[in-house]
């Protein structure tokens, strides 16, 4: 069959086998995998975009968190690592990825990582002066802006009056939702289209330019003949039942691989790719993080306005304290002392500390290949800087004029003081008492210029396989104390370039 420009098709749809050849396929469609098409695409590749979840248009979403777990989540929202702890580690399946989901945060890839990434594993291209036009372009495709004061509501002016009064330095979060309405829904898929995700801007460029986009579709083998990646098979699969339909075959001169860092590597483990290391899997980052919620006085209905729209550094720590917001229902389950009645959700206000963890983790296939084994240990210096976060917004918070706050601590009432907190966590803490929650999975194939180190090279080729690449948080060789897909897609971008000139 004619390789279809500009076209997207629905695997299920296909009555029989069918083989495309093109220039380069890509499996993902998330902000790695949209970004590399975005490129390649513009230089006049034909690209094949290869997605395991479906296409939907913002009046196809649910305002239901039981909709979005079964239709647009990874495993149907039952990720998680296990290990000292068990760890939620929500993901996206629909084209857009977990940008579908997120809360469109956008943070450019701190300097300090970024050196670090230089010196530590040779990757020469990692530099925040030479990337910064890199960075501007990327988030003018996708649409970012810093949330300003009339848009970002109560819950995240409450806390913006805590850092004004203790004299600390916050600002407002920039985000891609250029028509943000705030109906804060963002986890759940925009329900107005007002959110930037790359399926409304960076996978449309590139089927512009006559990529063309396969929904539905598992990556099931990358193929390769005589150490060289040249192209994929993959299966149309039903979008309920997960069970593989008709095979369709890509054949290309370069293969992308952006299933983010889980979905990567257990298409690597699986097939027995890139092995030579010893890294795939290993290594594996997380965004850990904790929430604070304080009560009012004043009414707050944390669910209006952008989900996350203020935050502050933490002091001496890679990490940042961030607002966040949630549905009511999901409040009264985290907070369930103010769910009787029901109307005392309406006076709080909540922000989490996420930091860069110096735990890690190992992501490995799990008993299907749609379901991932995951493990991660939480070390107790990761523990200390959350409870040194949660510290600092309570703090906050009481600066607000709060009436008390809930730390999320498993036999804790709520705390009247910043001196009830202290008493209470000098007590000592267990994971066990600990809410920890955890995003932004990452460094999973990380990327070095020394092969022992490294799954894929800074250009994100592979080290063992010849034009077989990734492009997506799993390259990253440390985590980033910020939210990642800014981060995701300029170094995708980079990746793309780099494979353009080879």
């Amino acid at each position: 069959m004619d390789f279809p420009r500009g076209q997207t098709f629905f695997g299920p749809d296909f009555a029989r086998e069918e083989s495309f050849t093109c220039d380069a396929v890509v499996i993902g469609s998330g902000a790695g995998g949209a970004a590399v098409a975005w490129q390649l695409s513009q230089a006049g590749l034909s690209v094949a975009i290869v997605e395991e979840g479906r296409k939907y248009e913002p009046h196809q979403l649910s305002t239901k968190q039981s909709w979005a777990l079964r239709h647009i989540y990874a495993e149907r929202g039952t990720s998680l690592a296990t290990g000292n702890l068990y760890l939620p580690l929500p993901r996206g399946k629909a084209v857009g990825g977990s940008t579908l989901l997120n809360s469109a945060i956008c943070f450019r890839t701190p300097a300090p990582v970024l050196a670090d990434w230089q010196r530590d594993f040779g990757v020469d291209w990692a530099d925040a002066a030479a990337l910064a036009p890199v960075f501007a372009e990327v988030e003018q495709a996708i649409g970012v802006a810093k949330t300003q004061p009339f848009q970002a509501r109560a819950h995240n002016l409450v806390f913006k009056q805590g850092v004004d009064a203790l004299g600390l330095q916050g600002d407002f979060i920039s985000r891609n939702a250029p028509g943000c309405v705030g109906c804060g829904l963002c986890q759940l898929g925009c329900p107005v289209g007002g959110k930037g995700s790359v399926d409304r801007n960076l996978v449309p460029y590139a089927l512009e330019k006559g990529a063309a986009l396969f929904t539905s579709t598992r990556a099931t083998r990358i193929l390769v003949e005589n150490g060289t990646a040249v192209g994929l098979e993959a299966h149309a699969v039903d979008p309920l039942s997960e069970v593989r339909l008709r095979k369709l075959t890509f054949k290309s001169r370069l293969v992308f691989l952006c299933a983010g860092a889980i979905g990567s590597p257990m298409l690597l483990l699986n097939q027995g790719l890139s092995l030579e290391s010893g890294q795939v899997g290993k290594n594996l980052h997380v965004h850990t993080a904790q929430g604070v919620a304080a009560r009012f006085e004043q009414v707050v209905d944390a669910w209006q306005g952008p989900t996350q729209g203020y935050y502050v550094p933490l002091d001496g720590e890679r990490a940042v304290l961030e607002t966040f917001s949630a549905t009511p229902d999901i409040f009264a389950i985290q907070y369930d002392a103010y769910s009787k009645p029901m109307s005392q959700l309406r006076h709080l206000a909540a922000c989490g500390c996420m930091i860069a963890d110096v735990s890690t983790g190992e992501v490995k296939p799990g008993k299907s290949e749609t379901r991932s084994a995951v493990t991660y240990r939480l070390e107790p210096k990761d523990q200390a800087v959350i409870l040194k976060g949660m510290r600092e917004i309570t703090r906050i918070y009481f600066a607000a004029g709060a009436l008390e706050v809930h730390p999320g601590f498993h036999g804790a009432s709520t705390f009247r003081s910043l001196a009830d907190y202290d008493a209470f966590v000098a007590k000592g803490l267990t994971l066990d008492q600990m809410s920890v929650y955890a995003s932004h999975p990452m460094s999973s194939c990380r990327m070095s210029a020394d092969r022992t180190k490294g799954v894929v090279k800074p250009t994100g080729e592979s080290h063992s396989v010849k034009n077989l690449y990734l492009a997506d948080a799993s390259v990253f060789p440390t985590a980033l104390g910020v939210n990642p897909q800014i981060t995701v897609m300029t170094t995708a971008v980079m990746i793309a370039r780099q494979a353009l000139r080879g």
